[in-house]
């Protein structure tokens, strides 16, 4: 026999406080690799993704670079995070085909495995839950809390009006 258990304040509270260090480690991995990528130079970067056959690899070391460093960043702030979840799945899944397509899983063969959960991680973080405790609640709070106020209002208005009305009275007549 299973016993469901209710959401309450303190599962709430719990589930975005996990949500949110979820946000910071998978966040700071991912600033990590880009300021890894910064780091060694665009020079660097573009020598290593044109040796892995990766098209206009000028291009794509200057934006793989910049989605790991910013995205995660804004991962981490749950800034537009819905967009940055996708954008940096996008990301790994271009590591996946480029660099780590091969038939081993682990990373230290060369496998998929960690750009796998990174890309997976940052989609659901971004688009399933990112919780409560992001710049993304923060900044719309406050047009959040003006709709609540005007559905009050109009709820009540409603309410006022019916009860305002006059019952209605209809005859019947029963035919025999």
């Amino acid at each position: 026999m299973s016993r469901r258990v209710g959401r309450n304040a303190y599962t709430g509270l719990f589930n975005d406080v996990v949500l949110l260090a979820a946000r910071v480690v998978i966040g700071g991995i991912f600033v990590a690799h880009g300021w890894q990528k910064y780091d060694q130079g665009f020079a660097g970067t573009e020598q290593f993704l044109g040796g892995l056959g990766v098209p206009e690899p000028a291009i794509a070391a200057q934006v793989a670079t910049y989605v790991e460093l910013v995205g995660g960043a804004l991962l981490i702030l749950g800034l537009f995070a819905p967009v940055v979840g996708v954008v940096l799945a996008a990301q790994m899944a271009g590591a996946i085909w480029y660099a780590h397509r091969t038939t081993e899983v682990f990373v230290d063969q060369g496998g998929w495995e960690l750009a796998a959960a990174l890309g997976t991680a940052a989609l659901v973080l971004g688009l399933v839950a990112p919780g409560r405790f992001t710049l993304d609640q923060l900044l719309t709070w406050p047009f959040k809390a003006r709709a609540a106020k005007r559905k009050a209002k109009n709820a009540e208005a409603a309410e006022t009006e019916a009860a305002e009305l006059p019952p209605v009275e209809e005859k019947v007549t029963i035919k025999a």
